[in-house]
This record gives C-alpha cells, structure tokens and sequence, in this order.
C-alpha cells in the first residue's frame, strides 16, 4: 500500500508540473494542428495519409488509425523532449538531495518518474483523440461515432508506445552523458532510424511480427493496404505520411479498422513488459543524486571545494578610495571591438568541440562541393545542416544556462553589441558547414536553389535564437527543428523545406522564409529585450 502510495505522489507531483508550462500547451497545440493538416477535405487536392493517391473514408476508423499512427509515430519525438527532464530538474533544484534521503528506493523513484511521463503524454493522446473526432463530424464523409473502432488502435498501437517512450526518457536522464543535447541527438537519430525501419517493415513484409514494431503500425497499415488493392487494384505496397499532392479528384474507399487478434494484443502487451524493463534497467544504472559516483561531478565538487577553500583562506582586503576616469571612444578601436567580439562568441559557439567534429564537418564540406549537384542538394546538404544543431541550440540560451546574464545584460547596450554579433556566429557556423553544397550551385548555375539556400542560412540561426530567448532552453529549438528537417527537407513536403532541397522548388516558397526569417529576428529582438529587462 505505501509503495503504491508513493509511486502515485511522485507521479502526480511530476504530471502537475508539467501541465503548468507553455511547452505542454505548444506541443499539444502543435500536435492538434498536425492532424488538422493530415485529415484535409475532398476538395483539398492533397492527402496527408495515402495509399498510392487513396485514402479511406473519414469514418471512426480510419481517422481513429490515423490519429493511432501519427502519435506513434511523430509525437514520440517532442513528447520525448517533453518528459525528458523528470530527474534533471531534481538535480537542478537540488530536490534530489532532499529525495536521497528518504526511503524512496531507487525502484520507486524510476518507475514512478516513468508513470508521471506517461500520464503527461496520455493526456495529449487523449486531447488529441477528442480533436480526431471532432475532425469527423467537420469532415463529414461519415457522422456516425463509433467509440471501440475509433479508440481501439489507439489503445493497442499508441500508448503501449507512448509508456516505452517514457521509460526510455528516464534510461536516458539515468546515463549521465545522455542527459543534454548529446542524448537528444541520439534519440533523434533513433526515432528517424526506427521510423524508417517501421514503415520498410510495414511495406515489404505485411504481416510483420508485431513483437518487431513498437509503434504498432504493422496492423493497421497492411489491414488498410488489403482494403484498397480490393476496391483500386493498381494500388501497390507502400504509404505516405506527408504532404501528397493529387491531381483530380480524390480516390477513397470504405475500411472498417484492423483485425485485432489475440496474438496481436499479446504482442502490444509485450512492450508493456519491455518499457517496465527499461525503467528497471534505469533504476540500477541511477546513481541516488550521488555525484561522487559520476566523473564529471567529481570534478566539479573538487573544484567547488577548492573554491570555497580560497575564499576562507582569503584575507578581505581593506577598501581604498578608488577614482573613475571617463571613458573615451575611438572609432577604431569600436571597429576593433565589434571583431574581437565576433570572434569571441564564435570561439563560444565552438567552445568543447572535438577534432572529429571538425573531421566529419570538413567531409561533409568536400563531399557537398564535388558530388553532382541534385545529390548534393537533396542529401548532402540535410546531412550539413542537422550535424551542427547543438551549436545552434545554444543561441539565446548559453547566457542563462552558464548564469552569466546578468554580467552580459548589465554591459553597456547589450541588445547592439552582444546580440547581432552572436548571432552572426551561428550564422556563419551555418554558411561553413554548408559552404561545398552553396558552391556547387554557384558553380552550376542553378540561381533558385542557391538562394533557396542563402536564406535557408539565414534562417536556421535565427529559428534558433527566437526560440532559445522564449523558451530559456535549447530543447524547443531542438524538438521543432528535428521536426521541420525530417518532414520538410527529407521528406520532400516543399512547404516545409526551409533549404531548398525539392527538385522544383518555388520562388514564393523561397520568399517565405525570407519573409519568415525577418520575423524570427524580430521576435529574437524582442525576447532578448524581455530578458535585459529582467
């Protein structure tokens, strides 16, 4: 009874927390408008879900699959971000040293930090699966509700899901080199990985074991497959989620859900079992906040204590009458400054960075200038402009998170002196790492794409500082930047492809994001004003 008693207090404790920030409420909202765009009309001339140009009737199950399969597949990605800081910010707050003291076995804490994920991350399921209804009866095509066809997917494919993206947050907070941006990265070459392979598997094999897919997407896509070859025969193997443009008008067909075999249940609740294991696994690799038993915080207690040392040893010296003489400015040594000030948050930017960082940069570079140009567009240029994403993430952040704000606001004009020029280092951190990509289409002449690429420069940067100096954290840039380079750039949807990657890519889109880059800046502006105002 205690235990069950304990677990539900750190889980409730947790779940409050977080329904509290706007990061909930932004994913949420973001996630809504997602399925908004994936279930559009008849007459929109695009599918967000396909079947070779064919969908299903907007009846209860299909949309009740759609929403099973687009929060099994994308919303793991920011709801990962989301939870992934249940023992950070213990650590942070220092609540830890207080937990570390009770009875709170390290079992208990780690899978009631794993219960609390999942409760957040249900309640956006459960938001999100009110709003999928909702989008029937907007839609239409079919008015009757049907509750066990429409929620059935989503409780067999997406919260069996949903709990092991919860325990595995918690492995990942468990290793402390998983905890920052590093553990971010990984996971989000996870997903991509695990989302590919799901949807080949899906494919090519049918009826793939269920005991294979964590996201349970097996099921519902060959169950739907089956249902379109009946009606339209030359549909062949495959989906698309994204954007698909069709031309005239839209081929649909009556599906009414997957058949859920025991053998299938039996294989969802087999990650059940798997995501209590990783949250197991989590509890013997946590270390009860003892920072002795982690390197990096043996040195940082040692140097703490050392600190602290100096200071007692320290005489405090005797005030003396101090004169200020004015300060006179110089037009070249302004000039002078503007550059050693540059070069200062460029050396910040790359502040920690390993020599095989500089490597695999430096052959991305050469090989984007001297593969041919479509291939160097469409998958060299992705490759250059998602490996520095910690770099970026830490535009509009990196002053909170080392506590140097209030030195760097109180300098005299910190919004023309210091902004503009860290800006301009993540911009030519950006224009570097994408350097041999932008000279191959200046040298094949190939004008829209290399401006397509000139503001995608411009704008990266820029998408990173507004949303470090609004947020306070390198997450949100990190989750929303993850998003738009998977569905935009490596998907081909050419609304979302910031970098010019699409074969016919339009001015007006290339315009857009100018246009959208002005008014990140803008908001950076105003969000670093809000910060020097604190």
């Amino acid at each position: 009874m205690n235990t069950l008693r304990t677990l539900y207090h750190l889980m409730r404790a947790d779940f409050f927390e977080r329904a509290r920030r706007y990061s909930f409420l932004i994913t949420l909202g973001l996630t809504i408008y997602v399925a908004y765009v994936y279930l559009p009309p008849s007459d929109s001339g695009y599918l967000g879900f396909s079947l070779g140009e064919v969908r299903g009737v907007y009846n209860s199950a299909w949309i009740g699959s759609i929403i099973a399969v687009l929060c099994s597949t994308l919303l793991i990605l920011p709801g990962f971000y989301l939870v992934k800081d249940a023992i950070t910010r213990d650590l942070d707050t220092r609540v830890g040293e207080i937990i570390a003291t009770t009875p709170i076995s390290k079992w208990k804490y780690a899978l009631g930090k794993t219960l609390s994920n999942f409760a957040c991350l249900t309640i956006m399921v459960a938001v999100i699966a009110v709003a999928g209804i909702i989008m029937q009866l907007i839609r239409g095509e079919d008015l009757h509700i049907k509750l066990w066809h429409y929620l059935i997917p989503i409780l067999l494919s997406t919260l069996p899901m949903m709990l092991v993206i919860s325990a595995l947050a918690v492995l990942f907070e468990s290793i402390p080199f998983l905890r920052g941006g590093f553990g971010n990265i990984v996971y989000g070459v996870f997903w991509l990985f695990l989302l590919i392979a799901t949807i080949a598997g899906s494919e090519s094999m049918g009826r793939l074991r269920v005991t294979n897919d964590p996201m349970g997407m097996t099921p519902i896509v060959f169950s739907m497959l089956e249902a379109a070859r009946e009606e339209y025969p030359e549909v062949q193997s495959g989906f698309a989620i994204g954007g698909i443009t069709v031309q005239g008008p839209i081929k649909t067909f009556v599906w009414n859900g997957a058949q859920w075999t025991m053998k299938t249940i039996l294989g969802r609740a087999l990650w059940i079992v798997v995501a209590i294991g990783l949250a197991m696994f989590s509890a013997l690799l946590f270390n009860r906040f003892d920072p002795s038993t982690e390197r990096w915080g043996r040195k940082k207690t040692k140097q703490k204590m050392m600190e602290e040392e100096e200071v007692i040893s320290t005489p405090v010296p005797v005030r003396s009458e101090v004169r200020l003489t004015p300060l006179t400015t110089n037009r070249e040594k302004t000039h002078g400054s503007f550059v050693r000030i540059f070069l200062a948050e460029l050396r910040l930017m790359l502040k920690g960075l390993r020599w095989w960082w500089y490597l695999i940069a430096l052959g991305l570079m050469i090989a984007g200038l001297f593969t041919p140009t479509d291939i160097s567009r469409q998958y060299l240029l992705p490759s250059a402009w998602i490996w520095p994403i910690l770099l970026w993430s830490s535009l509009g952040v990196r002053e909170k998170r080392h506590d140097t704000d209030q030195i760097i606001f109180s300098a005299p004009h910190p919004l023309s002196r210091q902004f503009p020029f860290a800006w301009l280092a993540g911009v030519a951190v950006t224009l570097v790492t994408g350097a041999g990509v932008g000279i191959n289409l200046m040298m094949a002449g190939d004008l829209p794409h290399l401006m397509a690429w000139g503001i995608g420069a411009l704008f990266i940067p820029t998408l990173a500082f507004a949303l470090g100096v609004w947020s306070g954290t390198s997450k949100l840039f990190e989750v929303a930047y993850m998003l738009w380079w998977y569905i935009g750039p490596i998907n081909k949807m050419e609304i979302l492809d910031f970098m010019g990657v699409s074969a016919n890519i339009r001015v007006n889109t290339v315009l857009m994001y100018g246009l959208f880059t002005i008014l990140f800046f803008a908001i950076a502006i105003l969000g670093r004003k809000r910060q020097i105002k604190r």
